[in-house]
């Protein structure tokens, strides 16, 4: 038995990477040429593509760069490093539960 790849009917039916994919094609772009043009290796340039979010500055960039907003990952300045954890709620501390001690 093969394996058979379902192809959307539509194009409104790819995801945001597909798209990519498609219009890099297309166009004759690589990931190389897109990492040359803001200065990064080919894989960063493939992961900042296909994130969920990317920086407000390397947005920039890669709109410089010729790749359209609705391809792009959305910005957003999030600070590095880790999270922070957020402490579990001690229901019998009255302060947890929003009232004076």
């Amino acid at each position: 038995m093969s394996h058979l790849t379902l192809i959307p009917e539509l194009i409104s039916d790819l995801t945001r990477a597909e798209k990519l994919e498609v219009y890099l094609r297309r166009k004759k772009i690589t990931f190389s040429n897109i990492a040359k043009s803001i200065g990064v290796t080919p894989t960063s340039a493939r992961r900042m593509l296909l994130n969920e979010f990317i920086p407000t500055w390397r947005h920039k960039q890669l709109l410089t760069a010729g790749i359209p907003e609705v391809l792009l990952p959305p910005a957003r300045d999030v600070a590095p490093g880790r999270k922070p954890k957020t402490p579990p709620l001690d229901e019998t501390d009255p302060n947890t539960l929003g009232q004076a001690a």
